[in-house]
């Protein structure tokens, strides 16, 4: 049951970390056009990525 729930967990942060790259990749080609609304997106981004920090610290992930 673990091991199911270990690779549960190894996809979950996967999938996180995706968004979260994602997120920040496009919030910076949006900065690049119009600097109020980048901020906003990279406020977005910068949750997503620690969102997927804290995942991984809570459940034992390394990096």
């Amino acid at each position: 049951m673990s091991s199911s729930l270990v690779q549960r967990n190894k996809a979950v942060a996967k999938r996180k970390g995706t968004l979260a790259a994602v997120t920040v990749a496009g919030a910076g080609v949006v900065a690049l056009a119009s600097p109020v609304v980048g901020i906003i997106g990279l406020a977005g981004a910068v949750y997503l990525t620690w969102d997927w920090f804290s995942f991984r610290v809570k459940n034992g992930m390394r990096f």
